[in-house]
């Protein structure tokens, strides 16, 4: 969907696109991603948050905590700075966008890392409680 957005940007930049409104697979994922990291800490505020498990290290919950926060903030400026990069056609909008996939993406991985590590290595039930299973 990447290569998608950036022809139709570049479009848009260079006057070949006009600026109306239409449906891009991009901007739709990166809208649904919002509404589900919103609704998600709606959930999360009214349900309150699963304890991490115990006895890990101070470290290791920090770190947690940090990736958690670091991950739904990236989320909600992604997309409305795409939406805003998109709607006001300013280009240093649109190039912080892009450069804030290269810290979402390395985040992305260490979540999916960590889970891994919690429950192959640690044997803890985190990985069952992200799948609703615990």
């Amino acid at each position: 969907m990447h290569e998608g957005i950036v022809g139709a940007w570049g479009g848009r930049m260079d006057g070949t696109l006009p600026n109306q409104p239409k449906i891009n697979p991009h901007a739709v994922v990166g809208a649904l991603l919002l509404v589900l990291v919103l609704w998600r800490l709606v959930l999360r505020r009214r349900r309150g948050v699963p304890g991490l498990p115990e006895g890990e290290h101070p470290a290791l919950k920090a770190l947690a905590t940090g990736t958690h926060v670091a991950l739904n903030l990236l989320l909600i400026l992604m997309a409305l700075s795409g939406m805003a990069a998109w709607i006001s056609g300013v280009e240093a909008i649109g190039e912080a966008h892009s450069i804030a996939r290269l810290a979402l993406v390395p985040l992305v991985i260490l979540h999916i890392l960590a889970a891994l590590y919690h429950h192959f290595w640690l044997k803890t039930d985190v990985l069952w409680r992200m799948l609703g299973r615990a």
